[in-house]
């Protein structure tokens, strides 16, 4: 039988001429797509070589000007136009101007509600509130963060906080859960909003200051809307979620009989997606904790203010105690929001005692506010809080006299030997070749449509007039990526292996995708001062948490019986690694690489605020400087960068069923 096998087999060693059969084709290297992609990438260096031998003729430089200075200009004619007629323009008068005062008053009675409640009652609401929807342990935690904000001496600035983290997230949940419905009802309109969405979430937060500084000026408003708009595609998102997976089934019952659309969501649906609509509620306010931070650049005042005055001065013990009370906010926020949704910590009240709590706690708060109104008492007294600046700067002083020369060296390794000449390969390369490499590199790893996209981002920053700058941004984020994937696959295998170190690194993870993104420039500040590479050390720690999540979730979704059929036919730990385990975790791999490189760009542009440079500081310096013309030009350039990055590393998605 072996033999007769042997005699029907085809051929496979000859060349398919006369009297033999043509063997299967071995597939070529090039079907490779990251093969393809190093073959453009060695393109690319060869022709900036070439170039740079033939001395850099005027044709093969970067991208010419003089489109973008003449874009600037009518940006800046724009904005003069708005100065001079926002009190006139009907537009303004009727419109942008109402919807400013409006905001600005809300924050302000928001604000002076806080007040009026004293820094005695605000605190009893916010530990009572917090005990009733989250248990006692989230209680004690909301107190801890009180206790920050009134000894840290920032009590008024952390109230300024809240209120515009009130005001943002009412707005945000005011349009985005109807939108939410509305997609979850609608196919027609949840697939119009998908690109919406997609889109404003892969925009950097800086992105969004300039057009909102525009509309609606320096100050509270734009703050607030800025930081509502940043915050509503999660609501938008889980709310359509939670409103299209509740089952047909029931849906169908209740139309059945005879209920309007109305009673069908009102009585089925909406019931049934509660704790998915709360799951949005909780991002949606963890998304406006991170963008009332960064909107301080915009005069939003409150902790993010005090952060960005003492990071401008390198303060490190004043940035760390505003630090301290932006990240205490942050966790309680999450925890109680998040339990909200969840409801399993929530204190079981039987239901004939749930009335005489709720007034017993009336009843403390007004006694508490009152007894507070009567002794004069309004925010914490300064006085009384505990400054340790002082004792931070001087252990601040101490690493640098221990670390600083190391970390000296360091940065200036990665500024002469990694920095500066990918830099100089981007902003030295003709600018048509970068387009040209930029549209394989799409086609190559995500398609041709990723490939028009590429191609069409980078002409669209040259046309900008922001090329040099937009290309040494790049250059940023392609060295903070690789250090964040290399770091984020090892830990993340290693997270897959052990069940034990994956029990201690999950809080830690949990911990840092809850803190706000402008809080780690702080302790890269405190190791490498400022410059490019505390910025990169920033991205780079910001980034890691959901890579090392995601390539841990897919080495461990691989079914087992193929790892145990791999290993029975003897693969050692690296085989079944290399062979099997990340091939077949490739969709968290590239979900990895896309959420990395995507967080990654919008931490370096924040890097402009510790010297980063590049585009983020012409958004900071035009923002400044009321050249409004090159702050929206790199706003937008920031937004190509981000659906270049994001198109090309989503890779060839799979056909749809």
């Amino acid at each position: 039988m072996g033999d007769m096998a042997a005699l029907t087999r085809p051929a496979t060693g000859g060349s398919g001429g006369v009297g033999g059969a043509a063997g299967p084709r071995q597939p070529s290297v090039l079907a490779n797509p990251w093969v393809r992609a190093l073959a453009v990438i060695a393109v690319f260096v060869a022709g900036y070589g070439l170039f740079r031998y033939l001395g850099s003729p005027a044709w093969a430089g970067p991208f010419p000007t003089g489109i973008g200075d003449r874009f600037m200009a009518w940006l800046d004619g724009v904005y003069a136009w708005i100065v001079e007629n926002r009190n006139d323009s009907p537009l303004f008068l009727y419109g942008f101007n109402y919807v400013s005062v409006g905001l600005g008053s809300a924050v302000v009675l928001i604000n002076r509600v806080l007040d009026l409640l004293t820094w005695a009652g605000v605190t009893v609401i916010g530990v009572l509130g917090a005990w009733r929807v989250a248990g006692w342990r989230v209680a004690l935690l909301v107190l801890a963060t009180f206790a920050v904000f009134a000894l840290t001496g920032l009590w008024d600035e952390s109230m300024t906080t809240l209120a515009l983290i009130i005001t943002s997230v009412l707005i945000a949940l005011v349009f985005g859960v109807p939108l939410g419905i509305l997609a979850g009802r609608s196919e027609a309109f949840h697939r119009g909003i998908r690109p919406v969405l997609d889109f404003m979430q892969i925009m950097p937060a800086f992105a969004y200051l300039l057009p909102f500084v525009l509309l609606f000026g320096i100050g509270n408003p734009a703050a607030a809307v800025v930081t509502a708009v940043y915050a509503i595609p999660p609501a938008v998102r889980i709310t359509a979620l939670g409103i299209r997976e509740v089952p047909k089934g029931a849906v169908e019952a209740t139309t059945s009989l005879g209920s309007t659309p109305w009673q069908v969501l009102t009585k089925v649906q909406l019931p049934m997606a509660k704790r998915t609509i709360l799951l949005g509620v909780n991002q949606t306010i963890m998304l406006a904790v991170s963008m009332v931070v960064i909107a301080s650049v915009i005069g939003a005042g409150g902790l993010g203010d005090a952060i960005y005055q003492a990071l401008s001065k390198v303060n490190v013990g004043e940035a760390f105690q505003a630090g301290l009370a932006i990240v205490m906010l942050a966790i309680a926020m999450d925890r109680v929001t998040g339990a909200v949704g969840h409801g399993a910590r929530t204190p079981h009240i039987p239901p004939r005692f749930r009335l005489p709590v709720l007034g017993t706690g009336l009843v403390a708060v007004i006694v508490v506010v009152t007894a507070a109104r009567a002794v004069g008492a309004g925010g914490w007294p300064r006085e009384l809080s505990v400054d340790i600046s002082a004792p931070v700067n001087a252990f601040y002083e101490a690493v640098q006299a221990g670390i600083g020369t190391y970390t000296a060296a360091l940065s200036e390794w990665t500024l002469d030997w990694v920095l500066t000449p990918l830099s100089a390969l981007l902003t030295g390369s003709p600018w048509w070749l970068v387009v040209v490499v930029a549209a394989a590199l799409g086609w190559t790893l995500a398609g041709w449509r990723a490939g028009l996209v590429s191609g069409a981002s980078f002409v669209v920053i040259g046309l900008l007039g922001v090329w040099v700058n937009a290309m040494d941004t790049l250059s940023q984020v392609l060295v903070a990526s690789a250090v964040t994937l290399a770091l984020g696959v090892a830990v993340g295998v290693l997270m897959s292996r052990s069940d034990v170190f994956a029990m201690l690194l999950r809080p830690v993870l949990d911990a840092m995708q809850t803190l706000p993104p402008f809080v780690y420039l702080i302790p890269a500040v405190a190791l490498f001062t400022i410059g490019r590479v505390p910025a990169l050390v920033a991205a780079v720690i910001f980034a890691l948490p959901p890579v090392i999540r995601l390539v841990n979730d897919g080495i461990r979704g691989v079914p087992a019986a193929t790892k145990e059929a791999a290993l029975s036919q003897g693969s050692t730990k690296w085989q079944l690694l290399s062979k099997v385990e990340l091939p077949m975790a490739r969709g968290s791999l590239l979900l990895a690489v896309n959420q990395g490189i995507i967080l990654v760009l919008s931490m370096v542009v924040m890097g402009a605020l510790v010297g980063a440079g590049s585009l983020g500081f012409d958004v900071v310096f035009g923002l400044a400087q009321n050249e409004l013309g090159l702050g929206l030009a790199s706003g937008l350039a920031i937004v190509c960068l981000g659906l270049f990055l994001d198109r090309v590393t989503q890779g060839r998605r799979a056909p749809r069923a």
